[in-house]
């Protein structure tokens, strides 16, 4: 009986709204404390997100963070201080090491396990293809040479792995591995 009582007090403390459809009836409940706390915390949350990512740039805008993730970053290999010298770094192993890491795993099956050629050119002869100097072999690994099938590597390797496999490259320049390709291009040495 206490059950029904309780029944009866609560429908006469709500209130039915004016709008009946089908015969079906609304009380005019109000939204529970706890769901209004979240909703007003999501906008307020928002608003905070928008000013510290988008507006202040504070804060580390997605693609940098994944690319730090994956181990790629968009300062210049050496450190970001200006532009990246060849000259200083060919005898860099360190560099050396990361460009024939680079090498084995993304270019070998194109130009051969030791440079010498394959379906790309042959790499460690003074042929060149494009100009024989850094920066115009390190805009072919950029941007790939689409017409003959060469992707452009740099949203996937990183400007620092990019200048590492061209420091690697002009290190196999004159290794004559075995079975070369044939020569391609204008004659050169890599500089």
């Amino acid at each position: 009986m206490t059950n029904d009582n309780n029944k009866n007090e609560n429908e006469k403390n709500n209130k039915l709204l004016d709008h009946d459809f089908d015969g079906i009836k609304e009380y005019d409940n109000p939204t529970p404390i706890w769901f209004q706390i979240l909703f007003y915390g999501t906008i307020i949350f928002s608003a905070i997100y928008l000013f510290y990512y988008h507006i202040y740039k504070n804060g580390h805008p997605l693609k940098d963070e994944y690319l730090a993730s994956v181990g790629q970053n968009n300062t210049n290999a050496n450190n970001g201080s200006g532009d990246f010298n060849y000259a200083q770094n060919i005898t860099n192993k360190e560099m050396i090491e990361l460009g024939k890491q680079a090498y084995a795993t993304n270019c070998a099956s194109c130009h051969g396990l030791k440079g010498e050629g394959g379906v790309g050119p042959n790499l460690t002869d003074n042929y060149w293809i494009v100009d024989n100097t850094y920066s115009a072999v390190e805009k072919v690994i950029d941007i790939g040479v689409p017409e003959k099938g060469m992707p452009g590597w740099k949203t996937i390797l990183g400007d620092k792995k990019v200048k590492a496999l061209v420091i690697y490259i002009a290190s196999i320049q004159g290794t004559n591995p075995p079975n070369p390709k044939k020569p391609e291009g204008k004659e050169g040495k890599l500089h």
